[in-house]
Formats: C-alpha cells, sequence, structure tokens
C-alpha cells in the first residue's frame, strides 16, 4: 500500500520512470470527487492532475468496479462543431457550411482541454463510468478537447439532452448540442475493448436539421475502435444520426482514415423527422471532404432507424427522411471488409420526390444530392443481407444497400448481399478525364446475391449475446446481439493468397464541331447486342413524352420544359446532352434530363433483360460487351477510350472479429466470424 500510495504521489507531481514520460497515475478509489482526502486518487482528481498523454490506471483492487458520476464539470461544455450558414443561388436558398466553430455542448461529467489516457488494461474485468446524476437533464460522461485513449472500460448512462439557450453572437446557438452520449471528442477517440452501452441523446425539434442529435455513445473527429461492443443506445431529435456512432471524419484534422476494427455496433436506436444511421454515421470528413471510414471484422447488426413518436402522419409525409438502418454515409468514402451486416431496420412514412428519390433506405445507405458528396462505397468478404424498410401502415421490402448518389460503388470479391439498389447512383459524365462510364464495379470474383439472409448466417444457435447491453433496436428489451455464425455459401469461400480485383473505367468525347449522339447509338447497341427487340425505338418514344410533359417549373401556370443553358426546350433524345459545369452539374436544370435517361435506361435494361443487368445495370461487364477504345463506327466525331486492368489487390483478414485466426489451412469465410 505504501509503495502504491508512493507512485500514486509522484506520478501526481509530475515524477518520471527515466524515459522522459510521466509515469502513470493510479486511481485507488471509485468514489466521485474533485477533492478527494489525502492518499486518495479519484478518477475526477487524475483527469485534472494528469498532464497531455499521462496515463491513468487503477489499482488492482478496483478491478471490475464502477465509477458512479454524479458531478457536472461543465454546464456549458465548449468544442468544435459544424455552424450552417443559408444564400441564395440561381437553384434557390440553399444551406452552406460556414466552418467548425466553438460550440456549446451542454452538460458533461467530466471533461478536460488536453490529451487524455484512461487505461484499464490490467483490470481483468475493467473499469466501468457510469453517470449515476439522473436524466432530469442528465449529462454525457466525457468530453475531450484533444485525443482520447480509453482501454478496457466500460461508459453506460451517459445522458446528453439539448438545453435551450439565449440566442447571441454571429452564429447564434438557440440550444445547446445534444451530441456523445458517452464520449464527445473533438480530436482523435481511441477505444480498445471498450463496452459502451444505455446511452442517450436527446436533441431540440426546432424546425433546423443543423443542429442534430448525433451519436448515441460516441461523436468524435476521427474514430479508432478495436475490439469494443457498441449497444443498446439512443438518439432521439429532429435530426438524428448515428445511434452507436457518430464519425465526423477528420474535419479539424489533417488525417484521413477512421477506423472500427473487430468491433459490434448492434441493437442501436435513431428516431427523428430527419434519421439517417441507426448503427453508424459517418460525415467523411464533413461537407466538401473526401475522407474514409474503414469497418474491419465488425457486427452492424438490429439496429434501428425510425420516426419519433407523437409527430403528425402529415407532417412526416411532407418532410421525413429515414435511411441507413445500420450504416449511413453523407460524404467522403466508405470501406467495408470482412464485416456482417444484418437485420438493421429502416421505419417510416414512403414518399417518393419529383425525381423518383426515395425517401427511406435500409441496411447501409449513401446521400443523395445536387451535387457529389460521396466519392465511392468498397465492400469486399462481407454478408450485407436480411436488412429491411418497413414503411408505416405499407410495404415491407428487403433493401440491404443504397448507394445514393455514389461516384463509384467498388467490390473487392467474395460478398453475399442481399438486395442492391442502384437507383440513384451518380450517372456518367459525358465528359473526357472523367472515366464514368462505368461506375458499377460489380459483381467481381466470388460475389454471389442472396435470397435470404438464413442462407449465409446462423440465426438459430450461431448468434451470442451481451451479457450486460440490452438492445434499443429491432429486438429492444433482449440481449444485445454481438455476432453471428456463418453458414450455407457463406462459408470456405475466400482464399488465402491475395488476388487482384480487375475493374473497367470508361469516358467519351466528341470532336470539335462534331454532333453528340452516344445516347442513341448506345440504346441500338444494348438492342443488338442483348437481342432486346425494339429497345432504342420503344425506349427513345416513351422518353421523349417524358421530356414533353415533364414540368421543370412548377411556380409557372403550364407544363415548362427542361430548358438547355442557352434556353432552349429540351424537347428530344437528341437535345439531351452533358451540359456541364463540372463542379456543379447535377444540380444544374439542363442536365436533369441527361440524369433521368440513365436512371430510367436501368429500370427498362432490368425490366426486358433481368438476367443480364440484375445485379448491376450497365456495369463493367456491360460496357466491355458493348464498345472498345476507339472511334465510333456510327459516329466518326464520337471517341471512346476503355481501361480494364487490375486496380485492387486483396488480402483476406488474418482474424475474425473475436480475435480469432481465419482458416490458416484452406478457404475463409465470408463475414466478421470464421466458424470454429
Amino acid at each position: 500500500m505504501l509503495v502504491t500510495l508512493a507512485c500514486v504521489l509522484l506520478a501526481a507531481c509530475g515524477g518520471s520512470d527515466g524515459d522522459g514520460k510521466p509515469d502513470a497515475i493510479v486511481v485507488n478509489s471509485l468514489a466521485d470527487s474533485a477533492s478527494p482526502p489525502a492518499g486518495t486518487v479519484t478518477l475526477r482528481s487524475a483527469l485534472a492532475a494528469a498532464a497531455p498523454d499521462q496515463p491513468i490506471r487503477f489499482d488492482p483492487a478496483l478491478d471490475g468496479g464502477s465509477i458512479a458520476l454524479s458531478l457536472v464539470a461543465d454546464e456549458h461544455t465548449q468544442l468544435k462543431g459544424e455552424v450552417m450558414g443559408m444564400r441564395q443561388e440561381p437553384s434557390g436558398l440553399v444551406s452552406y457550411l460556414v466552418g467548425y466553430l466553438d460550440r456549446d455542448y451542454g452538460r458533461s461529467a467530466l471533461v478536460a482541454r488536453k490529451n487524455v489516457v484512461i487505461d484499464a488494461s490490467a483490470l481483468p474485468a475493467g473499469i466501468t463510468l457510469a453517470w449515476a446524476g439522473g436524466d432530469s437533464p442528465g449529462a454525457r460522461v466525457l468530453a475531450v478537447e484533444g485525443n482520447l485513449t480509453l482501454v478496457n472500460v466500460a461508459i453506460r448512462g451517459g445522458r446528453s439532452v439539448a438545453a435551450a439557450l439565449t440566442p447571441a453572437g454571429t452564429y447564434p446557438q438557440p440550444w445547446t448540442l445534444a451530441r456523445g452520449g458517452a464520449v464527445a471528442v473533438w480530436g482523435v477517440a481511441r477505444l480498445v475493448d471498450c463496452r459502451l452501452f444505455d446511452n442517450r441523446v436527446q436533441g431540440d425539434f426546432d424546425a433546423s436539421r443543423d443542429r442534430g442529435a448525433f451519436g448515441g455513445a460516441v461523436y468524435a473527429d476521427i474514430v479508432e475502435m478495436e475490439g469494443c461492443s457498441v449497444s443498446g443506445n439512443e438518439v432521439l431529435g429532429a435530426g438524428a444520426a448515428g445511434g452507436g456512432v457518430f464519425v465526423v471524419g477528420g474535419a479539424g484534422s489533417s488525417r484521413t482514415v477512421s477506423t472500427i476494427t473487430r468491433s459490434a455496433v448492434t441493437g442501436n436506436r435513431i428516431r427523428g423527422l430527419y434519421a439517417y444511421g441507426g448503427g453508424v454515421y459517418t460525415d467523411g470528413g464533413g461537407i466538401g471532404n473526401a475522407k474514409t471510414l474503414r469497418i474491419v471484422n465488425t457486427t452492424v447488426a438490429r439496429n434501428l432507424a425510425a420516426p419519433p413518436p407523437g409527430l403528425p402522419a402529415a407532417l412526416l409525409r411532407a418532410q421525413g427522411y429515414w435511411r441507413g438502418g445500420g450504416i449511413y454515409m453523407s460524404n467522403g468514402r466508405l470501406e467495408l471488409m470482412s464485416c456482417t451486416v444484418a437485420e438493421n431496420e429502416t421505419r417510416g412514412q414512403a414518399r417518393t420526390d419529383s425525381r423518383g428519390r426515395r425517401n427511406l433506405a435500409g441496411g447501409i445507405a449513401a446521400t443523395v444530392g445536387d451535387a457529389h458528396a460521396v466519392e465511392q462505397m468498397s465492400i469486399g468478404h462481407s454478408v450485407i443481407a436480411g436488412n429491411v424498410v418497413q414503411e408505416i401502415d405499407g410495404a415491407r421490402y428487403a433493401h440491404d444497400i443504397f448507394t445514393g448518389s455514389l461516384v463509384h460503388f467498388r467490390s473487392a470479391g467474395h460478398n453475399r448481399i442481399g438486395a442492391l439498389d442502384f437507383s440513384q447512383m451518380l450517372v456518367p459524365v459525358g465528359s473526357w478525364d472523367w472515366q464514368s462510364l462505368s461506375r458499377r464495379h460489380y459483381p467481381q470474383a466470388g460475389d454471389r446475391a442472396v435470397a435470404a439472409v438464413a442462407e449465409v448466417l446462423d440465426l438459430q444457435t450461431g448468434v451470442l449475446h451481451s451479457g450486460v447491453a440490452v438492445s434499443a433496436g429491432v429486438d429492444a428489451g433482449s440481449p444485445a446481439l454481438l455476432h453471428y455464425l456463418p453458414q450455407g455459401s457463406a462459408l470456405d469461400q475466400i482464399p488465402a493468397a491475395a488476388y487482384e480485383v480487375a475493374e473497367t473505367w470508361g469516358q467519351y468525347r466528341v470532336a470539335t464541331g462534331g454532333g453528340d449522339n452516344f445516347l442513341a447509338i448506345l440504346l441500338a447497341r444494348l438492342e443488338g447486342r442483348y437481342g432486346l427487340a425494339g429497345l432504342a425505338q420503344d425506349f427513345t418514344a416513351d422518353f421523349e413524352t417524358f421530356l414533353r410533359t415533364v414540368d421543370a417549373d412548377v411556380s409557372t401556370p403550364g407544363t415548362q420544359p427542361y430548358p438547355s443553358p442557352s434556353g432552349q426546350p429540351i424537347l428530344t433524345l437528341a437535345d439531351t446532352l452533358f451540359f456541364g459545369p463540372a463542379q456543379t452539374w447535377p444540380r444544374e436544370q439542363a442536365n436533369q434530363p441527361w440524369i433521368e435517361f440513365w436512371h430510367r435506361l436501368d429500370a427498362e435494361l432490368a425490366l426486358r433483360a433481368p438476367a443480364a443487368f440484375a445485379l448491376q445495370g450497365l456495369g463493367d461487364s456491360a460496357w466491355q460487351t458493348l464498345f472498345t477504345s476507339g472511334a465510333l463506327a456510327e459516329n466518326p466525331d464520337i471517341a471512346v477510350a476503355f481501361d480494364t486492368r487490375p486496380r485492387l489487390t486483396v488480402q483476406r483478414q488474418a482474424v475474425d472479429q473475436r480475435g480469432a485466426p481465419r482458416s490458416a489451412a484452406g478457404a475463409a469465410d465470408i463475414g466478421a466470424i470464421e466458424r470454429p
């Protein structure tokens, strides 16, 4: 005891073990006190005394103990947060990102403005931090401006609730930001072997969606999560996102990648008028950035995105959006490798806008925008099945991946994917150097569609549940799921040796002064190559009927066709061109017929030739079949270029979600778990 106390006092006074780094501060009490008696070190006092990056560890006698936090360190925690503005553009009033400025995050039990390390790795049963100060209004457990490292720590009971403020200043804030029920970090949140459950975030219900309630357990700029379980957390607000984890993705950092590895994000729930990402939300570094969230050897399951209780049906029909019961990406890049994304659910009042865009999307979803924000989604060695959309008083249907307005969808091979919706994928661009004719690099070697989740996951005897976390998701009230064992065609599939994945990139251009009839040529070639008699004539007639009857300006009496940049009406297939400009072309009205053409063509091909186009529409194999590089025989003014070559080298994961080795002798299993 004297030795332990001496070490504590030395560390608190800035002692060192000789390597220039301060010794760890050792917490020896479960009490919650900022000024404990002499010889006693609480977590709160250690956090105040620790130098930046100085480890805080725990006396072995505290193994498995719980620190009940009832004090609030800061009623108005200041961390960076996005600030949105509004500006007038030719297309109307639009929101834009002003920047990431200091914002009021409300109540936090523990606060630090330095790099923090809380390490319970020496305790076999770890340590628990629990908010115990009540739910009215409650407090998040920990807020850090700086980097946070947590090892073998459980956090439960955190409550981040929006509280009314008196708006003032250049960017007035009428409510505190409800973010991160367990932890809110403006920096890197490095969580290793942690358990975060039963944390809640409740936002305001004002009209603005920009002050949304984010991150039921974790809200951080950069996330590095390994060996964690994030289950039974909840977000409620007008705008709700990231029931388990909200990853900003590096808006305040030069770092470009966040990671979730060997973890379970399960049984979380978001409820809002605008609800995105029941399990995980990634912002890709914020608007205008293209940073990456990489999820590896992780189960994302039984999370729920749904409307809040008590809102009138008319409001839900007019405004509601619910997307990504499991994972949602709003900017940047998303990569999944050896993951299982299953049995997540999205509920809501169904609506389709004037461009045919649905407001509901299932397991994994990407944003739909008038200017592209989501760069690419890459998936390999993963099971994505059993995710559904449930319409209020309506249909229930499988919906596993919704690609939104992605630039590229990439498969690394050996996936088992159910319902894949490419309907709003960003269409090809009629401009050289974009290499955008083929955006759907799927299927690849070993990919297979599945009709039902039970084909590939053992839902009967192969499900492991948490012993502490209770689900708030689709199986609310039951022990939260941790993982599934694979079965059927998911077993013994992934080769031990690394392999290469080839992709086709294509583009076309028109000679100066030449005519652009590429769309007509494409229709004719599709008809001839796939034996689709009458496709070109029928599709052209239907498409031109649409152009003549569409109303591009509902505020003006009568039917207003889409105008070209020169103001001429776009009424025929020949008038339908890519007009640019490069940065904002999807939202320019003159490009809407171009976009409509490609979306309608996808639907027509799926109807006429489901065997050929059911999986990918116009993907790599179709473009390889239809064209070779060079001038087109039908119009030598048009030249195409296609480049098919290996672009990915893929190596299977050495271990699974549990850290167990993948099959050493032969092929490994698909998904987060290797079946013993």
